[in-house]
């Protein structure tokens, strides 16, 4: 099985031989994913949720791009008072981004981004929902700065790492203020459309 997917890659990859770099108009698809880590009273330690980002991107110069993110988080193993509880996410985030570096293969950035979106928490187990979930839940804030790269297997598909900082709020409940702050890691791919 092994042997047939890396046969089939390198077959892929052969027939998308050119290269380029990013171009004024370069119109690109990115979906990539981030896992949330913890430890702390309120959940256990290990990987406690995850946040999948698709995203496109706009190139308004040879070196800059515009870039709309959506995301989607989910928070597993939190408590809400002494309930077992998650919470889901929703973000729309626009970013600017600067290519320091656009070669072939190689793409060095940093990103600025600001966002708007909503939580919902709820109870693991339905009959113990309570009021705190309605308290906690609302509308956020997101703020990332970062820096990443792109690396393309060829004129079309490539690799995408980013290390943002990133922080988000809850902005309308007096209950909680801070949801994240620190550093996440994002891993995906990127495919330029044209």
């Amino acid at each position: 099985m092994k042997k047939n997917l890396v046969v089939t890659a390198v077959l892929v990859l052969s027939i998308f031989n050119g290269f380029s770099q990013s171009q004024k108009n370069d119109l690109k698809l990115t979906l990539s994913a981030l896992p949330l880590f913890g430890s702390s009273e309120g959940f256990k330690s290990g990987i406690i949720g995850i946040v999948v980002k698709p995203a496109i991107g706009y190139f308004i110069s040879n070196n800059t791009s515009i870039d709309i993110n959506f995301s989607y988080a989910t928070l597993k193993d939190l408590k809400v008072g002494s309930v077992d509880s998650y919470y889901n996410s929703y973000a729309f985030v626009p970013t600017l981004r600067h290519h320091f570096l656009n070669k072939q293969k190689l793409r060095v950035f940093g990103e600025f981004g600001f966002g708007l979106g909503t939580i919902k928490y709820d109870a693991d187990d339905d009959e113990l929902r309570n009021s705190q979930h309605s308290d906690l839940s609302g509308g956020i804030s997101v703020l990332n700065i970062g820096v990443g790269a792109n690396y393309f297997f060829n004129e079309k598909l490539g690799l995408e790492i980013i290390i943002p900082y990133i922080n988000s709020k809850n902005i309308t409940s007096n209950k909680a203020d801070n949801l994240y702050s620190g550093v996440g890691p994002t891993l995906g791919l990127a495919y330029v459309l044209n």
